[in-house]
């Protein structure tokens, strides 16, 4: 294991700088085949990766979908159509953002899914003149319903406080009599 620590100066827009440490672990144990530098620098995009699963799972597939396959070639060719369509779509994405000069980040994946959904609906016999056209007006809806901007963190990375509204008691102090009084009535039952 390999544990990188490194700084980081946060510039916010209003305040002053300031200054965090952060602490990476990896496996990547050759430090010139991964350099601390490049690693610290890619550790902010962590999540992209998980997005990604979630967009795949979740947004594109559609809750409670199961791949219908029960032979293991149909399984991995369900799976490599999915994968094709996810690519597919990044791909419109990522051509929207280049066409509105815009962070791919900022267009919606769900947005993204819907609009496809409703255009290949349309496009079963379609020429190319027409399916550039669908694609172009796609894109512009895209644009028209881009994420706000990411904000920069503003706050520092501190430990929560506990949410515990109760009281906390000392082991040490009795503990205060209860108002409630119980009374046990038994009878004996007939047998």
């Amino acid at each position: 294991m390999r544990i990188i620590e490194y700084t980081v100066t946060i510039r916010p827009q209003v305040g002053l700088p300031r200054t965090e440490t952060f602490r990476l672990v990896t496996s990547l144990l050759d430090p010139k085949l991964a350099p601390a530098r490049q690693l610290a620098t890619a550790y902010h995009q962590r999540w992209e990766i998980e997005n990604g699963f979630a967009e795949l799972k979740n947004r594109l597939r559609g809750a409670g979908f199961i791949l219908r396959s029960r032979a293991p070639e149909l399984i991995c060719q369900e799976i490599y159509a999915l994968l094709t369509v996810y690519q597919a779509l990044c791909a419109l994405q990522t051509r929207a953002a280049e066409h509105g000069g815009t962070d791919p980040d900022r267009i919606s994946f769900t947005v993204t899914v819907q609009l496809a959904r409703l255009a290949v609906a349309a496009q079963a016999a379609a020429d190319a003149t027409v399916l550039d056209a669908a694609r172009h007006e796609v894109i512009t809806e895209l644009l028209a319903a881009l994420l706000p901007t990411r904000r920069h963190r503003q706050c520092q990375r501190i430990k929560k406080p506990s949410t515990n509204t109760f009281e906390v008691r000392k082991r040490d102090q009795p503990r205060t009599p209860s108002n409630v009084h119980y009374t046990l009535k038994v009878t004996k039952r007939p047998t």
